[in-house]
């Protein structure tokens, strides 16, 4: 096994050209041939969570500067989630001429989405600040723990993402599945309200949803200026490692099998 991984590794290491041009690939693609460019990848969400934040600010008669602070550090962490869960799950099938016509390790495909979706994150969180000092926020030094927030947050949705590239190569039905639960998981996810607001039943599944805490490491350090507690540090570290260790167990385990599935 340690041979193997070693292997891997070294494959891994050895496509790193590869990998970029596919991460550079997916940044320019994305917005190819339009008028404002890569500007979008921070007007997009922006937009969307300025709507989420007066609309749901108003139902919700909270005061729209703390709620929109409120919901943007909670939408960007799940966005980044959500869409490398949902992406891996095409990761192979839309590369599928490529992997038959040249040897690449197959994890490539799906990380280089985990990177280009990263890289997006990031400048929407950097667009963040800007709204915060906007509306009258101020920056802490518990931002610094930020950096860490993603790693951990990467390592979680990297892990689950290649579960599901693998498991769409075999049922291709779960790329439209996974859109159903995704949604789903969004309102069990305390992003439009607070953990500790809810009770019963209720507090329960949410307590159980494994993207709850991350959800925490990005709002504590913004909304609270300080840094998030030890026990949900140490949760978030035990389930980002054990998702990236399923997900590298499974793949490791059928990434010979893909091409013949594809």
């Amino acid at each position: 096994m340690n041979s193997r991984i070693t292997i891997f590794l070294s494959e891994l290491y050895g496509s790193r050209n590869v990998l970029l041009q596919l991460i550079t690939q997916q940044l320019i693609l994305r917005y190819r041939r339009t008028a404002l460019g890569y500007v979008w990848t921070l007007i997009n969400p922006l937009l969307m969570m300025t709507v989420m934040a007066v609309v749901f600010s108003t139902l919700f008669k909270a005061d729209l500067k703390i709620f929109a602070m409120f919901l943007f550090a909670g939408m960007i962490p799940w966005n980044f989630f959500n869409s490398v869960v949902t992406q891996s799950g095409t990761a192979f099938i839309n590369n599928e001429g490529l992997i038959k016509k040249i040897y690449l390790p197959k994890i490539i495909f799906p990380l280089s989405i985990a990177f280009a979706l990263l890289i997006d994150s990031l400048l929407s969180f950097a667009a963040l600040f800007v709204i915060i000092l906007a509306l009258g926020g101020t920056l802490s030094w518990a931002l610094l723990f930020l950096p860490l927030s993603f790693a951990l947050l990467f390592l979680f949705a990297m892990g689950v993402g290649l579960v599901m590239s693998i498991a769409t190569v075999f049922f291709r039905d779960l790329q439209h599945v996974i859109l159903i639960v995704m949604q789903g998981l969004f309102f069990l996810t305390p992003i439009l309200y607070k953990h500790d607001a809810l009770a019963g039943k209720v507090a329960w599944l949410v307590g159980l949803n494994p993207v709850t805490p991350f959800i925490a490491l990005f709002r504590v350090p913004l909304m609270e200026a300080t840094l998030p507690s030890g026990d949900i540090i140490l949760q978030t570290v035990a389930i980002a490692a054990c998702a990236m260790a399923i997900g590298l167990i499974v793949f490791l385990r059928q990434e010979k099998k893909i091409v013949f599935r594809l």
